[in-house]
């Protein structure tokens, strides 16, 4: 069988060099900058099967037809090899290697479906230079076509590639490529911090935030209805498992599975792209289930986060400390309350609001010691008073961001007042990631209002603004005073995030944590103002 294989990175040479070793008949497709060195020095793998060198043919594109053609690029480059090579992929054989679920709706743009076969690559591998890779660790192949019935020529595929892994065909594919996403999402982490894989997970906080991706990720596949299937060395049990054991139990569990993959340090794919200065995957990891998310209406923030994270590393070239990565992304891991996941989907905290005072007739009939649970800032319980609602969320918006308010009895708790007469008045509280409500005793040093110095500025803007508003414009702010002539309906979109950080919340999610730039005009979005607290 005449075999070609596109892409000479870390799966693609490390495939091209066991079949060679096999006499197989197979050429290496690479880029033309790295023929004169493949054919100068051929192949070197080192790692689990010893230390070998081997000569391999190579091209920069198919120039023949071949009976088998398999596709190890990144599935961001999956495309250009496509249409480099499509004189000779037409009527072939195209076996994928590539992580996430997207590369078989790619080719099948350009390869009957019926010459498709999908693969689930389970061994690992690092490419440290051109023609020089490192094989990892061992793990299954597993093959199956993920637009037709298995047949005669997968089995002939199959037979071939035996020689060289352990093989196996799979009826359930699909549903095994959304599994072994989960595998690959933490591949992020690495990247983000510029460290192997050994060293980031043996930091149990790490691991917690890893859980906290398949945690929500699992919250979108089950929303969505996909249907996971096993994998050879991972079960869905065990994803499930995992993911509903408390938190810093199934953070152990997890560094001790990572911590120990491989003898020679691990990077991940996504970092490796990043240190050759090449686009990663990202978007075709993380990045699926954040898709999947907006398709189906499931807030997947953290995954979100940790995609824009990346890009901003691919862009920047600037890694950041454990301690910066756990800022920006720790209080993002979904809550472990799995009665409220079925109910909402958020990483925000709960809050609770108590009445603690009734003085005249209330529409809506709450009467003192009831007790209501929001289960987070933005989910009011059904036939929630639209009144309390309007005095109540800029209390709650700080209280999620970490405000502390030193004048009262409980400093992570605030009284507010009924706007309709006063008739009632609710104590509000907020429950941490334990369950518990917090409570931080009062400021005894506290001397009064210490307004903060604050800024309003215009960031984005269309359309026409009936007070002329523009790009670069700035308002200053002390405490809660509305600037001078200032237009109210801006300001009152505003007056969340101005109480929020006069108060001393962070927006953990922003690069700025003491500020939020996603303040938007109510009259059709023309202006768009960035909120923040002047530091000393």
């Amino acid at each position: 069988m005449k075999i070609a294989i596109i892409g000479s990175g870390a799966i693609g040479g490390l495939v091209a060099g066991y079949l060679k070793t096999k006499k197989e008949d197979v050429i290496l497709v690479t880029k033309s900058c790295y023929l004169d060195s493949f054919r100068k020095n051929g192949l070197t793998i080192n790692g689990v099967r010893g230390n070998f060198k081997v000569k391999i043919p190579v091209s920069d594109s198919l120039r023949k037809e071949v009976d088998l053609v398999i596709l190890a690029t990144k599935t961001q480059d999956l495309e250009e090899a496509i249409k480099e090579n499509l004189k000779y992929l037409k009527d072939t054989l195209v076996l994928t290697t590539q992580n996430g679920i997207e590369a078989e709706n790619i080719l099948k743009k350009f390869i009957p479906p019926k010459n498709i076969i999908s693969s689930i690559v389970m061994f690992g591998a690092t490419s440290i230079e051109p023609g020089k890779i490192m094989h990892n660790f061992e793990g299954k192949w597993i093959l199956g076509r993920p637009f037709a019935k298995l047949d005669k020529k997968i089995e002939k595929i199959t037979k071939i590639l035996s020689k060289v892994f352990s093989v196996e065909i799979s009826d359930k594919i699909l549903g095994q490529k959304w599994l072994k996403l989960f595998l690959n999402s933490n591949n992020c982490i690495p990247a983000i911090l510029n460290k192997s894989m050994q060293e980031v997970f043996s930091n149990l906080e790490v691991c917690e935030v890893s859980i906290g991706i398949w945690q929500e990720a699992l919250g979108a596949i089950n929303k969505a209805q996909i249907k996971l299937e096993d994998l050879p060395d991972f079960k869905v049990e065990q994803l499930y498992k995992l993911t509903s054991l408390p938190l810093k139990e199934s953070a152990k569990i997890f560094s001790s599975i990572m911590t120990n993959l491989s003898k020679e340090p691990l990077y991940g794919s996504v970092l490796q792209s990043i240190l050759k200065n090449k686009p990663s995957e990202i978007d075709y990891l993380n990045g699926a289930f954040v898709k999947l998310g907006k398709e189906i209406g499931y807030h997947t923030p953290l995954n979100k986060k940790l995609v824009e994270l990346v890009h901003k590393v691919e862009k920047t070239k600037k890694f950041l400390t454990v301690q910066e990565f756990l800022e920006k992304t720790k209080n993002l891991i979904p809550r472990q309350d799995q009665k409220a996941q079925e109910q909402v989907n958020t990483p925000f905290p709960r809050l609770k609001l108590t009445v603690i005072k009734v003085e005249g007739d209330c529409y809506h009939g709450y009467k003192q010691g009831d007790e209501l649970i929001l289960e987070d800032f933005t989910h009011p319980p059904k036939f929630f008073c639209l009144g309390l609602a309007h005095v109540l969320f800029p209390v709650i918006y700080a209280l999620s961001f970490g405000a502390k308010f030193p004048f009262s009895e409980n400093q992570r708790s605030l009284e507010v007042t009924c706007p309709d007469g006063g008739k009632l008045s609710f104590k509000v509280e907020i429950f941490n990631k334990e369950g518990k409500l917090e409570n931080i005793p009062k400021d005894l040093n506290y001397k009064g209002p210490q307004p903060k110095d604050m800024v309003l500025e215009v960031v984005k803007s269309k359309g026409n603004c009936s007070y002329g508003y523009k790009v670069g414009d700035k308002f200053k702010v002390k405490g809660l005073k509305c600037p001078e002539g200032f237009c109210g309906a801006a300001y009152h979109c505003a007056f969340p995030a101005l109480f929020a950080l006069n108060f001393g919340a962070k927006f953990f999610f922003m690069d700025e944590p003491n500020s939020i730039d996603t303040v938007t005009c109510p009259d059709g979005g023309k202006i768009v103002f960035k909120v923040s607290r002047c530091v000393e």
